[in-house]
């Protein structure tokens, strides 16, 4: 094994993507329609807002270069919300 594997320093999300909101796997893909996603593992679709659901705050939606874009910059909540 490798030293990276012992030494526990290995990313708990290989892939680089978002984690699904339903099923907590990272299987999150853009679909055609800009702002939704679908998760590959259990098909939810998800929509990307610009109010927060858990505080209100308004985000502009830029493009989703980074799961970063995916939590609200206040109180770091989701900003997808189930379709």
């Amino acid at each position: 094994m490798s030293d990276d594997y012992q030494s526990g320093s290995v990313d708990s999300n290989p892939l680089g993507r978002a984690p699904c909101p339903n099923c907590s796997e990272p299987w999150l893909r853009p679909t055609q329609l800009p702002g939704r996603l679908r998760c590959v593992n259990c098909l939810s679709r998800f929509e990307l807002v610009s109010q927060c659901p858990n505080c209100g705050t308004h985000q502009t939606i830029a493009r989703m270069s980074h799961t970063a874009d995916m939590e609200c910059q206040s109180c770091g909540a989701s900003m997808l919300r189930a379709c």
